[in-house]
This record gives structure tokens, C-alpha cells and sequence, in this order.
């Protein structure tokens, strides 16, 4: 019996160790899965080499307004072509494009951004970075073609839309008003303009006190060169800007400043001067009541006319007559042309029965006493056609700073590309560059409502 229970004792024992081994080994087993035994010391997971995980922004967009009372600032979303509003504090960090932080105030309106939000679908930004991947024009030359949705800067077409932010001293404008003299600082994305930025705008010239330039002709200095006109209103960039007007032997030069958006009054009589040099222009004109254009300007002939010695371009206009477009080339004090209309062929005579023009189908030329020819460039018109301005009401209406009359109103189609300008007494003067197409058909204008002056 002794022998059979010392057995007993001892397969129980051997027993006891064996679940206790078993224990231990459950034990060491649980505490590495929660220690992580098998790992460095103190790290995770190492992830694979070249894998960098990093949260992208929420959107793109870009900087309309900032209101800094209530720390907010707007945003345009090119994609959803929506403005959104989002709210700022000073944990929100705003970085340029290399990283360097800035604040609030060094954010400009048109620049654009990678937002990244505290919360999705939150309205509090944790941070704001000047977006990488951009195109950025400074101090380029736009133009604006509403038909195809397409705005040209410095050659390249991007697509554009209504909501584009489009701004001139931080206010919104429309695009249209931008015009060829205008210097603007451009950004897009992927072919689509995001913001357009006026850099350098235009200001307006008023002459006042020069009925004796009447017919003569108007320089702005490296700018432009027109036919003077009564109640002239020029576009002009914004800045100095010589001005000067001549007709026959009477010359008028002034400097001013023009300011962007503002009108500038300049009195051409106070510096007026005479000079040598002119003739007294006779014009015999057939049939009668045709209208004669010297320069670009129509002019009253019934007198003789005072000209510069020298090239003068020479359109003469009647209704159910071929349009003659020529050259006259004024060298004595007295000289005498003379016009003759016909259904196809208009010729042009001095007092010695010498030819010097061709009828308006053929290239405008002027063959002189040494030989040479001179084909000018004039001003196209359709005389066939009207443009009509419709609206704004009661606005007078410019085109190339010569006056049309006040809207509605029409007057012959001019064809090509034009600065139509709006004033009103009491309201902002505006300009809007565009181009007139030459379809023989009438062309009808309108533009929204001018506003009131502050």
C-alpha cells in the first residue's frame, strides 16, 4: 500500500508542474501581447521606407475679403464656384509658399491658398499656406472675350467665370472693364483664372475751353493720338500725363495727374499758342450733303479749313455714294480740293486737276509730286450699320473718347476694337474695352447701372 500511494504522490506532482509550466507560459504569452514584446524599445511599427502620410488641404481658394474686426475672412471656391466664410484666431497659422509665417495682415485680396479646417465641414481654420502649384503674372496685359467664357493674359487664354474674383483697389469690378491700357497681376490654376488683381488702372481727361481745336488733332503723350471732337472724354492710365491739342497755327500743352476711376478737368486754353506753318484748306465737295472726315473728325467745310502742312487723311460719307478714304497732302497757303462721288469711282482734284485718290474699294493712296505713295491707316467704319447703347439711361456715351450722345442713343458702327466710356453727373464715370465685329449688322449695347458718387 505505501508503495502505491508514494506512486500516487508522485504522479500528482509531476502533474502540478506540468500545469504550472503551462500557466507560467500563458502568462509570458498575454504580457507580450500587451507589452509588445518583439518590437524596439519604446517604438511602433516602423512604416515602410518612402511612405510619408500627410493630411491634404480641405480646399483652394481665394482671398476675397478680410475682416479682421471679426476675424473672418471670405473665400471663393474655384471648384464649387461658391464664396464661403471662414473665421480665424491667432493659433491659425498662415504660411508663404516656402513656409515662413505671417499674420492676417500681410494676406493680400486675390492671392490664393491651401485652407486646412480645425474640423471637416468645420467653419474654423487651423491653418492657411500660399498655394504651390500656380500660375502668377505680375504687371500683365488682359483682355476679355464674354463669348467664349475665355479671358487672353499676355497671350495665353484661360477660362474664366462670373464668380472670378476681379478686383481694382480692392474693390470687386467686372472683368470688362479692364482695358488695354490697364496693368493687372494674374493667377490660375490648370487653365482657369482663379483672381485678376488691377495693378495700374486708367483715369479720365476732360477737356474743357477748346472749341478753337475744333477738327485739329489731340496727343496724349506715348498713349494715344485722336481727332479733337466736341465734348471729349479720354481714357487714359492712371498717373502724369502730358496732353496736347493742334489745329492749323494754334497749339495747347498741359501736365496733370490722373488718379484711377477719378475725371480730371484740363482747360486747353490757358496754355494755347500760336504757331507757323498752316494753310487755309478749300474743299469743294459733290454731290452736296456729304459729310467730310479729316483726321478721323468730321469737320465743317462750308469755310475754308485750317490745316498743317503736310499728310492729312480725307474720308468724305454720303448715303447711296460709294465712301472715299484717301490722303491729301497740304503745301500751299491757299490750297483747293476737290471731291467727286460717283456709284464707282471717287476721284480727288486740287486746283491743278491733279488725281490723288481712288474709289473706297481699293487701298487708299495719294501719289505726291517726288513719286512716293502713302497708304494710311484709317479709322473703319460701317456706315451701313448703327451701334446702340441702350442703358444706363441718361449717360453720355464715348467711344475713343469722342462724344456719341447720351444713352439711349445710336450712331455709326465703328468696327474694331474700341473704349466705350460712361459719365453721368452725380455717378462713377466707367470704360469698358471690347471689340466691335464686323457682321453687317447693327450692333445693340447695354450696361448695367452706373453707381452713385460717395
Amino acid at each position: 500500500m505505501f508503495e502505491d500511494l508514494s506512486s500516487f504522490r508522485e504522479a500528482e506532482n509531476k502533474h502540478s508542474r506540468r500545469t504550472g509550466v503551462i500557466l507560467v507560459a500563458l502568462c509570458l504569452c498575454v504580457l507580450c501581447a500587451l507589452t509588445g514584446c518583439g518590437k524596439k524599445k519604446g517604438g511602433a511599427t516602423p512604416t515602410p521606407t518612402g511612405v510619408n502620410y500627410e493630411k491634404g488641404s480641405d480646399l483652394t481658394g481665394v482671398v476675397k475679403e478680410v475682416d479682421t474686426e471679426n476675424q473672418a475672412v471670405t473665400i471663393y471656391n474655384p471648384l464649387l464656384e461658391s464664396e464661403e466664410t471662414f473665421l480665424y484666431n491667432s493659433a491659425t497659422s498662415i504660411q508663404t509658399k516656402s513656409g515662413a509665417e505671417m499674420s492676417m495682415a500681410e494676406v493680400q485680396l486675390g492671392e490664393v491658398y491651401d485652407l486646412y479646417l480645425e474640423s471637416a465641414g468645420g467653419s474654423n481654420l487651423a491653418q492657411m499656406k500660399m498655394t504651390q502649384d500656380l500660375v502668377e503674372q505680375e504687371s500683365s496685359v488682359m483682355s476679355v472675350d464674354p463669348d467664349s467664357g475665355k479671358i487672353t493674359v499676355d497671350g495665353v487664354k484661360y477660362e474664366y467665370s462670373e464668380h472670378m474674383v476681379t478686383l481694382s483697389d480692392g474693390t470687386p469690378i467686372d472683368p470688362m472693364e479692364i482695358t488695354d491700357m490697364d496693368r493687372v497681376t494674374f493667377r490660375g490654376i490648370q487653365g482657369k483664372a482663379y483672381s485678376v488683381v488691377v495693378t495700374r488702372g486708367h483715369g479720365y481727361i476732360e477737356p474743357v475751353e477748346y472749341a478753337d481745336f475744333v477738327g485739329g488733332t489731340l496727343y496724349v503723350e506715348g498713349e494715344t493720338i485722336l481727332p479733337v471732337t466736341e465734348g471729349m472724354l479720354l481714357t487714359v492710365p492712371e498717373g502724369r500725363q502730358t496732353v496736347s491739342m493742334k489745329n492749323g497755327d494754334l497749339t495747347s500743352k498741359a501736365d496733370l495727374q490722373v488718379e484711377r476711376g477719378k475725371v480730371a478737368t484740363l482747360n486747353m486754353k490757358d496754355s494755347m499758342t500760336q504757331v507757323p506753318n498752316t494753310a487755309r484748306v478749300s474743299f469743294h465737295i459733290h454731290p452736296e450733303g456729304a459729310e467730310l472726315y479729316i483726321n478721323g473728325s468730321m469737320v465743317d467745310y462750308s469755310q475754308p479749313v485750317s490745316l498743317y502742312y503736310g499728310m492729312h487723311t480725307v474720308q468724305v460719307v454720303l448715303e447711296g455714294y460709294n465712301t472715299y478714304q484717301g490722303t491729301i497732302r497740304v503745301q500751299d497757303p491757299e490750297p483747293v480740293f476737290r471731291i467727286d462721288l460717283s456709284e464707282e469711282v471717287a476721284t480727288v482734284e486740287d486746283n491743278d486737276d491733279k488725281a490723288t485718290g481712288n474709289d473706297s474699294s481699293q487701298s487708299s493712296s495719294v501719289t505726291e509730286d517726288d513719286g512716293t505713295t502713302q497708304n494710311p491707316e484709317i479709322a473703319d467704319y460701317d456706315v451701313d450699320h448703327k451701334i446702340t447703347v441702350s442703358a444706363p439711361d441718361g449717360a453720355a456715351v464715348y467711344i475713343n473718347g469722342a462724344y456719341k450722345g447720351v444713352a439711349p442713343c445710336s450712331f455709326t458702327k465703328c468696327v474694331g476694337k474700341i473704349t466705350l466710356t460712361l459719365q453721368k453727373d452725380g455717378y462713377e464715370t466707367k470704360s469698358y474695352s471690347m471689340e466691335i465685329i464686323d457682321d453687317s449688322q447693327d450692333t445693340g449695347l447695354s450696361f448695367p447701372d452706373l453707381k452713385a458718387n460717395t
